[in-house]
């Protein structure tokens, strides 16, 4: 017979159980200037009235261009925030939320959902500081 086999997360729902997703997405650029400009760019539709001049001060490194397309794609921002504040009625009542960008990671995760299932590190552990160098 197997040895049976512990499911982190298949815990029974209960009220008051304190729920946290961790989310990774790695990402690789291709172009950093047409990148920069398309992130300039939808963060003048994120916030209409913005000159170009203050979206060149607000967009100006690798985390600003990123935290910008993630906000205008629906992943994390106000627009994410309304969507799942709609859960409440659901029994989801939401709760803060934070995002990190990582520069170097020494160890990118490979396209697909379950691509790296079977790895046994933490994929969530930051590179150390030998790692980045």
């Amino acid at each position: 017979m197997p040895a049976e086999v512990a499911v982190v997360g298949d815990e029974p729902l209960v009220n008051g159980m304190a729920l946290s997703v961790r989310l990774r997405r790695d990402f690789t650029v291709t172009d950093a200037d047409r990148l920069l400009a398309a992130a300039r760019r939808l963060y003048r539709e994120l916030h209409p009235g913005t000159s170009v001049d203050e979206a060149a001060g607000m967009v100006t490194c690798a985390a600003d261009a990123l935290f910008v397309i993630l906000e205008h794609a629906g992943v994390l921002g106000d627009a994410t925030d309304s969507r799942l504040a709609d859960r409440a009625a659901d029994g989801l009542g939401t709760g803060g939320w934070r995002a990190h960008v990582v520069v170097g990671e020494p160890a990118p995760l490979p396209p697909g959902p379950r691509a790296d299932c079977l790895r046994g590190d933490d994929v969530f552990a930051l590179p150390s500081l030998r790692d980045r160098d």
